[in-house]
């Protein structure tokens, strides 16, 4: 979990996942030869999501080419905010990343943030593949409809290659840490941890697992529910049905 900047416009100072925004890149052709795992039957299957009756919504079902460009996105900026690289080389091995100050892989996170490097030409100097295909679509949620800022979020599930260090951007995110989700939900209720209704609804979710294999193989075959909460008495909530089913 990164803590977002304190001159954030949404949920300042707030512990989060990493993640970020579709650019423009992430539906190049470019970027997508330079991706594994975007065949549309593989992406059609991660993009399940449904509307549940008792959460009403007018979004319509993500397109192939978005679908497409989302999964890109996560790719990108999990590397660009948390430094965690989910690629294979041209031989279809993992990428051993290793130290990011070892090997000119931060300088090239600074250039994609700064825009003088894009993801396909960071993939493409080193001739490596982004792994689309170590990414399972966890879940989708909405903002409600009274909150000034809309976001529309799609939350996917990873397994951190074993030599890779994430490290915090230190420029959008701070404070990166790996920490179990009881133990970030003990600290929220202490009040030592400033949470957002969605991350802790997540947190709760992936604290019955054991162990990040058992999690994935979870992600991999749950139902997939668009989650539009509603406004509560002190905070957003959705039906006690929906707890555990999205």
């Amino acid at each position: 979990m990164t803590r977002r900047s304190g001159r954030s416009a949404f949920a300042p100072d707030a512990f989060v996942f990493p993640g970020g925004t579709i650019e423009d890149q992430d539906a190049s052709e470019a970027v997508q030869a330079r991706t594994l795992g975007l065949d549309p039957e593989r992406v059609r299957g991660e993009f399940r999501a449904t509307i549940p009756d008792d959460l009403g919504s007018d979004e319509p079902p993500v397109e192939l080419h978005t679908a497409r460009a989302l999964m890109v996105a996560a790719l990108r900026e999990l590397f660009e905010e948390a430094g965690v690289l989910l690629a294979r080389t041209a031989a279809g091995d993992p990428v051993a990343a290793g130290p990011p100050e070892c090997n000119g892989l931060e300088e090239d996170r600074t250039a994609m943030r700064a825009g003088s490097l894009t993801f396909a030409q960071f993939l493409a100097r080193r001739n490596w593949y982004a792994d689309a295909r170590a990414l399972a679509l966890f879940s989708h949620w909405i903002t409600p409809r009274s909150e000034p800022r809309r976001y529309n979020t799609h939350f996917f599930f990873a397994q951190a290659p074993s030599d890779q260090a994430a490290l915090a951007d230190a420029f959008e995110t701070h404070d990166g840490i790996w920490i179990a989700p009881a133990q970030a939900l003990e600290r929220y209720r202490a009040g030592s941890m400033h949470l957002v209704y969605p991350t802790i609804k997540h947190l709760a979710r992936l604290s019955r697992f054991d162990s990040t294999e058992s999690a994935l193989g979870f992600a991999r075959n749950k139902p997939v529910l668009t989650i539009v909460p509603r406004d509560g008495d002190d905070d957003f909530q959705i039906p006690p049905a929906l707890e555990n089913a999205w």
